[in-house]
């Protein structure tokens, strides 16, 4: 277990009482017993106050003097600059109101008993223009629930189960409207002054699982268990798709090239994941997992793959070490680009499933897959030796994606049941993110709130989750800092004012071939703006 850290005050350098209030905000009592994870579970414990420093201690101070006011939070957290989500799934993103509204457009149909939205024609059901027209009888608020986990505890039915029952509630909604999806994912973000987002989507997926139940054979050597060919056909068909969706997303959102001023949204870099859906068959999820790092292959605009569904489906819970061994073969097998894993593990408790299902799924994903970012994590204590895995972690600079809503609903994890604070003691990475923001009626200032009020966190804190979400995306190129808590930045902009307008010969070379740094500079040049405002 974690021994006990104690640091004097005495060790901070030059820092005046109030940054010293700020920093001493931030300890965390116990700390890991390895020194890197002490070092990066203190975070900030010692700074030599420069200009920047004193703005962000004003921004701190300011932070904790409005704590608790919840009006006045909410606005100063939907201000400040929070890089970006890794961990959204787009069709879950998107508001039931939203989905209607193109569903009606689409003439498309609602069966009242279900509210399950069908294609036409709307036999024994009701066309949905109908019911959002001004003058329909019928109420829309039980829609907009059923689509939603909003008043779910009203209707005796538990949060998990309203959850994914709410996919299928809305997935037709969704054919042929990814580009307005993107769009209404990137405006909300640009609301929040966030300039990256990772969505999940399962584009070529049921395509790929059919031809496997046509053809694949889990059985044959590598290269013959699937017919690579057709699955290139249906990599280049989810390329056009994706080319599509882009070009929708630019027309709704108003984005030109060449203005000076860009509608909200229109800043915000769109990177995706290939979601693949565990609970089919094994050669179905192993075709989906070599269409996933094909499409990483083809287009960089494809960074990571991920294995979604309930992780407590009977099959998911069966074949779980299968599939980490399919992600291990067949990202081994395509070594010229560094394959981006990111996979739900441990998204499990006590009561959902048997004890033997828990404790061993983040081990398996980061052991077994090569993961380099984890989803949820909430299972962790019931590793067998979670302080080993804890550690090694954070060694490796595992992130872990940071869900408090979605787990609250799904898996009543909450407050300090939650293994938040555990990760931050342990110095594992960590970063908020919303998992299906418009499902769970959220936003990720929603997020940043929620784990202001739980955990009484302070401001560098959320600067560094901020900051994580960039430093540990999945975009290309070597990230800016050399550690994300104290804000030391890699050697050629070591010296530099980070967000400067004209920063040094040899930072700008470096920035200029790294997309993940410019981004990151971007980041740090809002939070300098931002800062300066108190």
């Amino acid at each position: 277990m974690p021994s006990r850290c104690r640091v004097a005050p005495s060790n901070c350098g030059n820092t005046d009482n109030n940054s010293l209030r700020v920093l001493n905000s931030m300890r965390i009592t116990n700390c890991a017993v390895k020194p890197f994870a002490a070092m990066k579970t203190l975070l900030l414990l010692c700074l030599t106050i420069s200009t920047s420093q004193v703005l962000a201690n004003n921004a701190a101070n300011y932070f904790e003097s409005i704590k608790q006011d919840p009006v006045k939070l909410r606005q100063f957290l939907q201000q400040f600059p929070k890089g970006g989500d890794l961990h959204n799934h787009l069709s879950g993103a998107i508001y039931a109101e939203s989905y209607l509204e193109w569903a009606s457009a689409d003439g498309k149909c609602i069966d009242l008993n279900t509210y399950i939205i069908t294609p036409p024609p709307c036999e024994g059901t009701k066309p949905l223009r109908q019911l959002m027209a001004d003058t329909s009888t019928e109420p829309l608020e039980p829609v907009i629930d059923a689509m939603s986990t909003r008043n779910y505890e009203r209707r005796g039915v538990s949060g998990h189960d309203q959850f994914f029952a709410t996919f299928n509630r809305f997935r037709s909604a969704a054919t042929g409207r990814f580009g307005d999806m993107v769009a209404e994912a990137c405006q909300r973000a640009g609301r929040q002054n966030m300039v990256y987002l990772e969505l999940m989507l399962s584009l070529g997926m049921l395509e790929v699982t059919q031809l496997a139940t046509e053809s694949g054979n889990l059985d044959a050597p590598y290269g013959k268990r699937i017919d690579h060919t057709k699955v290139d056909t249906i990599v280049d068909t989810v390329i056009e798709h994706f080319d599509a969706i882009e070009k929708r997303q630019s027309e709704l959102l108003g984005c030109t090239a060449d203005a000076d001023t860009q509608p909200i949204g229109c800043d915000v870099t769109v990177r995706y994941q290939a979601q693949v859906l565990r609970t089919f068959a094994p050669i179905q999820v192993y075709a989906q997992t070599l269409l996933a790092v094909k499409l990483m292959q083809a287009d960089p605009r494809v960074v990571a793959l991920n294995f979604v569904a309930p992780e407590d489906h009977r099959i998911a819970l069966r074949d779980y070490h299968q599939h980490m061994q399919f992600v291990a073969e067949l990202s081994a097998a395509f070594p010229s680009q560094p394959a981006g894993i990111t996979l739900h593990a441990g998204e499990l408790t006590m009561g959902l499933v048997p004890p033997e299902d828990l404790g061993w799924h983040i081990r398996d994903a980061i052991e077994t897959a090569g993961a380099t970012r984890i989803g949820h994590g909430i299972d962790i204590a019931y590793d067998d030796n979670m302080d080993t895995l804890l550690n090694s972690m954070a060694e490796q600079d595992i992130l872990v994606e940071i869900n408090l809503t979605s787990n609250d609903v799904i898996l009543g994890i909450k407050d300090a049941d939650h293994p938040l604070p555990t990760y931050l003691e342990y110095g594992v990475p960590v970063t908020l993110s919303t998992d299906d923001e418009g499902v769970s009626r959220i936003d990720l200032t929603h997020e940043y709130q929620r784990a202001t009020t739980t955990y009484n966190l302070s401001y560098l804190q959320l600067r560094y989750f901020a900051r994580n979400s960039l430093q540990y995306s999945f975009l290309s190129g070597t990230p800016l800092f050399e550690d994300t808590a104290d804000g030391s930045a890699i050697t050629a902009c070591a010296t530099d004012d980070l967000g400067a307008v004209a920063p040094s010969s040899s930072c700008a070379e470096f920035l200029a071939q790294s997309p993940k740094a410019m981004l990151q500079w971007e980041l740090e040049r809002r939070l300098s703006a931002f800062e300066a405002s108190f």
